[in-house]
């Protein structure tokens, strides 16, 4: 199997043994309206691109990336498009909520890395370099994930990870909680003694 064979699989078993397929992200963020703060901007109308850059916090909804800079655009259909990029020694950051599948659950997505896309049509979040996705529930680490290149399906809860071709030895590394449902104890309690039966005297 060569290593683009066992990445492929890698990514379909991490399909299989992830949370629900219902648990999707949040579906009232693409309705919310899109937010982003930083210390400049400029606008290229040439390209339709605006950069931002300095301490830049994009949020939608439950959505928030972070970085030092983002090329931003919108397309004809109002569908938004982010490319985050920070300096050496630093990490971008992804954060969104999950849809709740069980009650008094909450899910969350956190994802860092040197440089993140965000794909607002797709729902697809891509992690370059020293990429990490965790899922949390009710801030609990359930899953963790590493490889040199992460790409988030929000859509279908799906995750592909890719390890580095130009460094020897690289893998990529996934962390899973076990997804079996603790069940009740069968054990029934137990019925007091009757007096005068079983009761030593």
């Amino acid at each position: 199997m060569n290593r683009a064979e066992a990445a492929a699989w890698i990514g379909w078993a991490l399909a299989v043994c992830l949370a629900p397929p219902s648990a999707q992200a949040e579906r009232a963020d693409k309705q919310q309206p899109t937010l982003i703060v930083a210390d400049h901007q400029t606008v290229d109308d040439l390209k339709q691109v605006s950069i931002f850059t300095g301490h830049v916090v994009l949020t939608k909804g439950t959505i928030r990336v972070t970085g030092e800079r983002m090329e931003y655009r919108e397309d004809p259909e109002g569908y938004q498009y982010a490319i985050v990029t920070v300096p050496a020694e630093t990490l971008a950051t992804f954060h969104q909520r999950r849809d709740p599948t069980r009650p008094g659950v909450e899910e969350t997505i956190d994802g860092v890395a040197e440089r993140i896309e965000y794909d607002n049509r797709a729902d697809t979040v891509k992690l370059f370099t020293r990429a990490v996705v965790r899922r949390f529930e009710n801030g609990a680490l359930r899953d963790e994930f590493t490889g040199d290149q992460i790409v988030y399906d929000a859509r279908n809860s799906h995750y592909d990870l890719t390890s580095s071709e130009s460094k020897p030895g690289s893998r990529v590394t996934a962390r899973i909680a076990p997804r079996i449902a603790e069940s009740p104890s069968k054990e029934e309690p137990r019925k007091p003694a009757e007096p005068g039966r079983g009761v030593p005297q």
